[in-house]
């Protein structure tokens, strides 16, 4: 999405690659269970090409988090395989911090010289802008970068709002520099031990959990996020920006109103209603081509919440707090089950591993 309001919502990304409106791997799955189907009805197939098709349609139905069941039993495998202690060392440097774990990061790090509490709700607006603008320099530099924004909350004292680069910036006057600064609070400067489970991360301060937000409601971007940050004082929100250069911006939102539309086109023809919803979403593609040939800058964006706590026990009732505080605010949450070392790595500084 944009950097604009065209499209500012959290969800289902833009950056999965989609076959006339299907992710890939829902496609290629319903071929093969169609070519299994035929090629058991022509030789008249053995009992497991029967079990076959089905099993593969399966795999293309969605669970309860939206995600196919494919890509839970992906998710499951990939748990499994990974070693469950890993290292991430944190080294400072006079522009920043070097995140080195699975991936090597390096970023520029920001302080927010800002008076009285971060104002969550929106009305911090000459702030939003230089942000903006700040993203669509980037852009234009031709160099895609990531950005990030950590708001890290702290039990008797204000939160610390810090902004993160991986590509040199021109500042705005509320931002200073911070040498070897920026170092979340859930790692220490050094080599830091990871022991990864299913639902959080043990480190040698506690446990936490990583969150990801995959949907707000309609018209309540911004409650959502009001109200976490006023009411806890162990939490740390991350929202995350992946700028596209601007000559390649162009050529992405270009190539989507296309694909889409000829979508459209092809299924009006064949007779087939194109629903409200695909309409929205072409209808967004061509506002969001628009605003970036006006300038704005091209961004996959992602907003993690990280719950921190000294023992197991509590580190469950408050993630139980954050999300009846999340759903009572119009927010989804995605879990992270059996992806807490991928999300915990997404949401630092630089976000490692995007």
């Amino acid at each position: 999405m944009t950097n604009s309001d065209n499209g500012a919502t959290f969800a289902d990304s833009d950056a999965e690659v989609r076959w006339y409106g299907l992710a890939r791997h829902r496609l290629v799955l319903g071929l093969g269970a169609l070519g299994v189907s035929l090629l058991a009805l022509v030789t008249h197939g053995r009992w497991w090409e029967w079990c076959a098709a089905p099993a593969l349609v399966l795999l293309t139905v969605p669970g309860t988090t939206g995600r196919s069941c494919y890509e839970m039993a992906a998710t499951e495998v990939r748990f499994w395989m990974r070693r469950r202690l890993t290292w991430s060392v944190v080294t400072p440097t006079p522009e920043g911090l070097v995140l080195t774990s699975r991936h090597e990061c390096r970023v520029e790090v920001y302080e927010l010289l800002h008076r009285g509490r971060l104002d969550l709700s929106g009305h911090d607006a000459g702030l939003a802008a230089r942000l903006a603008q700040l993203v669509e320099a980037i852009a234009e530099g031709g160099v895609g970068a990531h950005v990030a924004l950590h708001v890290e909350s702290r039990e008797g004292a204000p939160p610390a709002t810090t902004l993160s680069t991986t590509s040199p910036i021109a500042a705005a006057p509320e931002w200073r520099r911070v040498a070897g600064g920026g170092v979340p609070r859930t790692l220490r400067v050094g080599r830091n031990a990871l022991l990864e489970r299913r639902d959080h991360l043990r480190t040698r301060d506690g446990v936490l959990r990583t969150l990801r937000v995959s949907r707000f409601a309609p018209g309540r971007e911004t409650a959502g996020l009001a109200v976490l940050g006023e009411r806890t004082g162990w939490l740390t929100l991350s929202v995350h920006a992946a700028v596209v250069p601007t000559a390649r911006a162009r050529r992405l939102t270009a190539r989507a109103v296309h694909r889409v539309g000829s979508d459209a086109q092809i299924s009006r023809s064949a007779g087939f209603r194109w629903s409200a919803r695909r309409e929205w979403e072409l209808d967004a593609l061509r506002q969001r081509e628009q605003a970036v040939a006006a300038g704005a800058a091209l961004c996959q964006w992602a907003l993690y919440l990280v719950v921190r706590a000294p023992t197991l026990e509590e580190l469950r009732a408050r993630v139980h707090d954050v999300v009846a505080l999340s759903r009572a605010a119009g927010l989804r949450l995605d879990m992270g089950s059996a992806q807490q070392h991928e999300f915990f790595e997404f949401q630092l500084p630089g976000g490692p591993g995007w």
